[in-house]
């Protein structure tokens, strides 16, 4: 009996400490692979931007939470808005957790619209979630005459946009379209940046979408001064720190209005994700969203964020594949009006800013290189001007002596003739002299 009773503990104290020994051999695992391994993550968007600035704060912090703290870097991979990248990640991308994306969900909504450079599905993607829902919003100049949705249904102003395919080049049109507002949009301006000094000018009277984080702190002296005004929130809710200004959704007529506008405006909640392949190997996968979770919650990962001129407000991995799930399974006849309506606004041709053109500027001084540079110039009359550039931009039209250049290769002294939006603004093209 003693025997019986011995064997029997032993069996037990044998099984009990296989299950205990199962989960630190599942751990170890995770832990072994990424002490070996290098993560990278690619952000779908040249350096220097939101994006990029993002992607480069999560890399530097994830690596603390991820079991075997392996080494991370960030890389870019540019295109097309980040479709290049997602469609790297759905069909070439390696599946061993070694990858993480930074996409941007306009560019997921491609997918969506059934647009036919989009190949992958938003709903495949292993998403470890959101470090910022989007919170785009609409804003005027104040002696406008346009500073709320009702008044944009009776009366025209202009908005300053850069492409037919961006958010406020579409945004303003599709709420044109549900709800019988009369925004006109210009584009063509370089950035959104281009767009708010044109309206400073006057050449329009606001911007069709810019992030409200953005906004605020950049612009932060436009607010306080009431130089401008929030019209609407391009995003399907409200936000605290902007209290009575609407979301656009609630002027929707009808309910089938409501769910064409959440279709299109939803991908705003989605707005700063981090994904992996589709099929990407579930314990590393698990382990990386985990990771991800745990950073949110830290105080320096939040203060670095800020520093980026950006905020946490985050949303989980199984939350933001929830949000895809709603979407996904809206009534046929609702997310088919919502993709004839944003396919649409995006193709049908509109306005475009026009450049300006000065002719006999001398370079007096140069600064920075790259991305950042800037360029002060005297003309004939001693007046004088000063311009940003990117050689990204004005690489592609800069001439010295009838021969195409390198922004480099301009030289203190050399008279050019730019174009330009506005002063203090972007140089698009230099044909120089000397």
């Amino acid at each position: 009996m003693n025997s019986m009773k011995f064997l029997a503990a032993a069996m037990l104290s044998a099984a009990v400490g296989g299950a205990i020994a199962s989960a630190p051999a599942f751990a170890d695992d995770v832990s072994d692979f990424y002490k070996k391994k290098r993560v990278k993550v690619i952000v779908g968007f040249s350096p220097g931007g939101g994006y990029d600035r993002g992607g480069r704060v999560v890399g530097r912090h994830i690596s603390k939470y991820i079991p075997g703290t392996p080494r991370v870097i960030t890389q870019n991979m540019p295109g097309a808005g980040s479709l290049r990248l997602l469609n790297w990640l759905a069909i070439k991308a390696p599946k061993d957790g070694s990858v993480i994306g930074h996409a941007h969900p306009a560019a997921m909504r491609e997918a969506y619209i059934g647009a036919a450079g989009a190949r992958f599905d938003p709903r495949k993607f292993y998403w470890l979630g959101v470090y910022t829902r989007g919170s785009s919003v609409l804003f005027s100049r104040s002696d406008s005459g346009v500073t709320t949705l009702k008044q944009a249904m009776e009366k025209q102003i202009v908005l300053g946009a850069t492409s037919a395919r961006s958010g406020g080049g579409v945004y303003p049109r599709v709420i044109n379209q549900v709800l019988g507002t009369k925004f006109k949009v210009v584009v063509g301006y370089g950035s959104t940046g281009e767009s708010t000094m044109a309206m400073e000018r006057g050449e329009v009277q606001g911007v069709g979408a810019w992030a409200w984080t953005q906004l605020k702190k950049i612009r932060a002296q436009w607010l306080k001064d009431k130089f401008v005004k929030v019209v609407a929130l391009l995003s399907v809710r409200r936000r605290a720190d902007l209290p009575g200004v609407p979301s656009v959704l609630e002027f929707a007529k009808s309910d089938e209005d409501r769910k064409v506008m959440e279709a299109i405006f939803m991908w705003e909640e989605l707005s700063r994700p981090f994904i992996l392949a589709p099929g990407t190997h579930p314990a590393r996968a698990a382990a990386l969203r985990k990771a991800f979770s745990t950073m949110m919650t830290k105080a320096d990962f939040k203060a670095d964020i800020e520093k980026a001129s950006m905020e946490v407000d985050p949303i989980s991995g199984p939350d933001a594949e929830k949000l895809l799930a709603k979407l996904y399974a809206y009534p046929k006849a609702v997310g088919d009006r919502a993709r004839i309506i944003y396919s649409e606004m995006r193709s049908i041709k509109i306005s475009k800013a026009k450049k300006k053109k000065v002719k006999g500027l001398k370079i007096t001084k140069i600064k920075g290189k790259g991305r950042k540079m800037k360029f002060t110039f005297k003309d004939k009359s001693g007046t004088t001007w000063k311009f940003k550039a990117r050689e990204k931009k004005l690489g592609r039209k800069t001439k010295i002596n009838g021969k195409k250049s390198k922004v480099k290769n301009l030289k203190v002294g050399m008279v050019c003739t730019v174009s330009y939006y506005g002063k203090g603004g972007l140089a698009y093209s230099a044909n120089c002299k000397g």
